[in-house]
């Protein structure tokens, strides 16, 4: 049996979780790789639209980016099984690295291809998958149970400032070197994540071990079982949010390219207000902990942002307004992706952690992943405003059917 880590202590609060050594490491090197995945999420759509002049291109690079991330179940028995969790930070963030390097290097050079970038973006993606399962499946095994919640909420907190952090830092590379500058950045946080990964320890106890493919099916085995399979409802109902939860970002680059004078400043600025909303989202709901009503805070945010989304077009041109209506879509933009993995963490066994999320995320990244390529190919011939419309009613939709056709989904709690 491999020897389990000393739990932070039970009481103390967010003081108690950061006097851990092993914590603080987790935290750190989760916050460096949080932080550059900021940055490359503003700088990739920017980069593939300035590298093709297409927001369709940029819709397939999102397209394939988390149509890789939705494969991500079949990295979730490899990690379950994993000795020590720091294993899999030590390898995956220097390899993410290389690659980063890589599209920002042949960007500086101008030999930057719409190919070169897919095929770069599809091997960032697939190694990102196993860092992102690590990163979600090690906190069961460095803090106590009890200690889980308030430990989601410190990271979600802090990182969602980190994010910020990311967000302004691509968004200023953007301006004064290109998008190039965000994913050379991203490389070296990645480094900055093995880094702080180095002290962590995250071994897995005793543990019986069958094949791959046993594995695989104990995984899916977990996520369907129950009378009305309860888990599989809360799954297609995150699938059908998600069909239209990358839309943001991209009307954002729509609106930037389309309707200011400035659309590489505009762009920075109005993502840069929707990640502070996000924040201050994120530190609303820590505060608000709605735990005990999930299905009405899941359907009201929906509804809301759905509403703001249509606000938001609209307010294009003029700076301001539309700098405060991205920055509320953000605020609710944050919130079912928050309790999504808070609800996953807190009702799967530690064991199964790593595939339960793998396999949770790959109906609802595969939706991502289409719908964000279908928001490019409508943006070839809809306006911006027709297109902000049909995204918010889609939110809308997505709330109001969830609860009304699937009843597990009506009574959601932990």
């Amino acid at each position: 049996m491999a020897v389990e880590p000393a739990p932070p202590a039970k009481g103390g609060g967010y003081r108690a979780l950061l006097s851990d050594r092993n914590f603080r490491f987790v935290f750190l090197s989760g916050s460096a790789g949080d932080t550059g995945y900021a940055v490359y999420s503003i700088a990739i759509l920017w980069l593939a639209y300035r590298v093709s002049g297409s927001l369709a291109v940029a819709g397939l690079v999102l397209f394939v980016e988390f149509g890789v991330y939705s494969l991500s179940f079949l990295v979730g028995p490899f990690v379950d099984r994993v000795a020590d969790l720091r294993t899999v930070l030590l390898i995956g963030y220097p390899i993410q690295a290389l690659f980063a390097f890589l599209i920002g290097l042949l960007q500086l050079e101008g030999r930057l291809t719409t190919f070169a970038l897919l095929a770069l973006v599809i091997a960032l993606s697939v190694v990102w998958d196993f860092t992102w399962t690590a990163s979600q499946a090690i906190l069961p095994r460095v803090v106590s149970g009890e200690a889980l919640f308030r430990a989601n909420g410190l990271l979600g907190a802090v990182n969602g400032g980190n994010q910020i952090a990311g967000y302004a830092a691509g968004a200023g590379l953007i301006l004064l070197v290109g998008p190039a500058g965000g994913a050379l950045l991203y490389a070296g946080l990645n480094l900055a994540g093995a880094v702080f990964a180095l002290p962590i320890r995250a071994p897995l106890g005793a543990s019986t071990r069958t094949g791959y493919l046993d594995e695989l099916r104990d995984g899916w085995r977990y996520l369907s079982a129950g009378d009305g399979h309860p888990r599989l409802q809360f799954v297609a109902f995150s699938s059908a949010q998600g069909l239209f939860s990358a839309a943001p970002a991209l009307l954002i680059a729509l609106l930037a390219a389309s309707r200011f004078d400035a659309p590489a400043s505009s762009y920075g600025i109005l993502f840069t207000a929707f990640a502070i909303g996000g924040v201050v989202g994120s530190l609303a709901i820590g505060q608000l902990n709605p735990r005990q009503r999930l299905t009405e805070f899941l359907v009201g945010i929906g509804l809301v942002e759905g509403g703001l989304v249509v606000v938001a077009v609209q307010a294009a041109p003029m700076l301001w307004p539309s700098i405060a209506a991205w920055f509320a879509v953000g605020a609710f933009d944050v919130g079912f992706y928050t309790a999504y993995i808070a609800y996953l963490q807190a009702t799967t066994p530690p064991p199964l952690v790593a595939r339960t999320l793998t396999n949770a995320y790959f109906p609802r990244g595969g939706a991502r992943a289409i719908g964000g390529l279908l928001v490019g190919v409508l943006a070839l011939s809809l306006s911006a405003t027709t297109l902000g419309v049909i995204v918010g009613g889609a939110f809308v939709a997505a709330a109001l059917a969830g609860p009304a056709l699937l009843p597990a989904v009506r009574r959601l709690r932990f």
